[in-house]
């Protein structure tokens, strides 16, 4: 499974890289951007999914559930062809590619791609998790000082406060966040209300290392809740939970009108 993963994320970002000299943007209804490049590198890889494992449930960001096969064995994959639109379409390098998939409820592989820094993040439960084919090791403990890094989006000041003494990132994927949080290299990854496609792959990688994902409150973040595409309650937090759990303090997330 692991290496069919590999294959799909590197075949489809070569397929995401050939679009980047002439990508163009459109918003779609919830104002995020789409493009050419979405859907195509999307099809792409629900068509390897569907001969891979053809008795399984896929679910992308772009198509949805329509190219799902009727569920035979409780397995869900999440598919996000590419995350981080909004850098790809601006020549950044922050995007990748992110294929995870998941059995009652629980990650059971995945991995995250990114193209142009050529950064493979991989995991399979029970088995560990690499990067670039290097075992990444159990997270640690960390201490909260001014230099530590915190991974998040650059539009929270409008959904909560974030009282936070380190540093705060945000490279406009969230799936890169959660994928850098399983590294070590942040003490946390705060994403605005995730869907399953913009988490389930690196998340399998975070699980690896000893990490998970939790809402403010301290409660384990339940993926079963997401499998329709719907989005999660709130700010979800990636990391260890004894790191996370020294920021739920510091959050003040704002009511949000009902639509």
């Amino acid at each position: 499974m692991i290496k069919s993963i590999e294959k799909i994320l590197k075949d489809a970002g070569k397929l995401a890289l050939s679009f980047t000299n002439n990508a163009k943007g459109i918003q779609k209804q919830d104002r995020s951007l789409v493009s050419e490049a979405d859907f195509e590198v999307e099809k792409f890889i629900l068509s390897c999914l569907k001969i891979s494992f053809p008795n399984d449930n896929v679910i992308g960001e772009e198509f949805g559930s329509g190219e799902s096969q009727p569920q035979r064995q409780p397995r869900l994959w999440a598919v996000d062809p590419i995350d981080g639109t909004n850098p790809f379409l601006n020549g950044l390098p922050t995007w990748g590619v992110s294929i995870g998939v998941m059995e009652n409820g629980k990650p059971i592989a995945g991995g995250f791609y990114m193209p142009v820094v050529d950064e493979m993040f991989l995991a399979l439960a029970g088995e560990g998790a690499t990067k670039n084919g290097k075992i990444l090791p159990e997270l640690k403990d960390m201490e909260i000082t001014n230099q530590t890094v915190m991974l998040g989006p650059s539009s929270r000041k409008r959904f909560y406060k974030l009282d936070y003494p380190g540093k705060s990132v945000a490279y406009g994927s969230a799936s890169a966040h959660v994928a850098y949080a399983a590294t070590g290299g942040a003490i946390a990854a705060l994403v605005d209300r995730p869907q399953i496609w913009d988490i389930l792959g690196p998340l399998a990688v975070l699980q690896e290392v000893g990490g998970g994902a939790f809402h403010p409150d301290g409660h384990s973040l339940d993926l079963r809740n997401l499998a329709n595409g719907e989005k999660a309650e709130g700010p979800v937090f990636f990391g260890l939970k004894e790191n996370a759990e020294k920021i739920f303090p510091m959050i003040e997330v704002y009511p949000r009108p009902k639509p």
